[in-house]
């Protein structure tokens, strides 16, 4: 029996999006889930709904690479997302370990490969982001494994998905969960 609710991947990227158009970035990269049970094209109509007029049409959808990426004067984020689904406590620490290995994997000194329309944001902060649902068994992991030192040497942000209001809590690097 699953003892938390199942929050898809894309409700996670989508209620993302909206925290980083907030921030003022703007989302230029996007890599929408994808596997069993998943329908692309509705992901990918979920996540244009969500970047409004950010991204330009001509930018594909990556298969690869981070699950966001954004870009503002003064930041420069990397998101990996991930979802709670039915799987066994074993299964949701296996996602976890992918998720946060994923995030940490983004990580870069200076904004890189930067669309040329974007060129002027040379000078932009690096942030990770590792965005996830507010599941007991995602915030024992976080609790247990990504304490502060490692999340203030990586710039690394915690947003945390409330299912109840569909928003993202962030969690700086400087604050405990």
């Amino acid at each position: 029996m699953v003892s938390h609710p199942i929050i898809t991947e894309i409700d996670v990227l989508v209620a993302t999006i909206a925290f980083l158009r907030e921030r003022g970035v703007v989302c230029y990269g996007i890599s929408v889930p994808r596997g069993k049970g998943i329908e692309k094209s509705a992901a990918e109509a979920s996540a244009w709904a969500a970047l409004g007029n950010d991204i330009p049409r001509t930018y594909p959808f990556s298969a690869e690479g981070a699950d966001i990426i954004g870009i503002s004067a003064t930041e420069w984020w990397k998101i990996e997302c991930k979802g709670s689904g039915v799987g066994k406590p074993q299964t949701q620490r296996n996602n976890f370990d992918r998720a946060l290995a994923s995030a940490v994997s983004y990580y870069e000194e200076k904004p890189t490969n930067l669309p040329k329309e974007y060129d002027q944001y040379q000078n932009a902060q690096p942030y990770l982001g590792l965005a996830l649902p507010s599941s007991q068994a995602y915030l024992n992991e976080l609790k247990r494994r990504v304490r502060l030192p490692l999340r203030k040497a990586l710039n690394l942000w915690v947003l945390l998905y409330e299912s109840d209001s569909k928003k993202i809590r962030a969690i700086s690097p400087e604050d405990g969960y």
